[in-house]
């Protein structure tokens, strides 16, 4: 672990990803060969980052929305994706208070999977909100009316 972070922290690894693969619970209480892979990752991934990363000082609030998301998007050639804050871009952007704390529990997150390595800890930093080109889709936990792409001019 000590390397990983090394290396997140010294640009050696580019990005932090979550292979966020959850299953319901049929599909894990089973023979270990024959169980469905992956877990919850996505709810938790901004708190480990912060907990592990930032509040030990290995990198910064920039450096988390690099391997985050500017250098993935630029790695997947995502356009519309990791654009700095600036008039006229896509505005996909999220809020976080740092301050908050919370503990893991799987059964409260909005996946279908409820298996996690970090189920019962105590993690700082919770999202607040996203906005996807301006428009809020999550506020306060909650899901918001979907983005729509505004129709074109002309259009009927």
């Amino acid at each position: 672990m000590q390397a990983l972070r090394a290396g997140l922290a010294d640009g050696t690894i580019d990005v932090v990803g979550t292979d966020h693969a959850p299953h319901p619970s049929e599909h894990k209480e089973c023979e270990w060969a024959q169980a469905a892979m992956g877990m919850t990752g996505l709810e938790t991934a901004l708190s480990v980052v912060q907990h592990t990363m930032i509040e030990t000082g290995l990198i910064t609030w920039a450096d988390f929305a690099r391997v985050t998301s500017t250098a993935a998007a630029q790695i997947g050639r995502v356009a519309d994706q990791g654009r700095p804050l600036e008039t006229g871009e896509p505005a996909n952007i999220i809020l976080v208070d740092p301050a908050a704390r919370w503990t893991v529990d799987p059964a409260k997150m909005a996946t279908m999977g409820r298996n996690s390595p970090f189920s019962g800890l105590e993690l700082p930093g919770k999202v607040v909100a996203t906005f996807y080109k301006g428009h809020p889709t999550v506020l306060d936990g909650q899901l918001n009316t979907p983005y729509r792409e505004p129709a074109a001019a002309g259009a009927s």
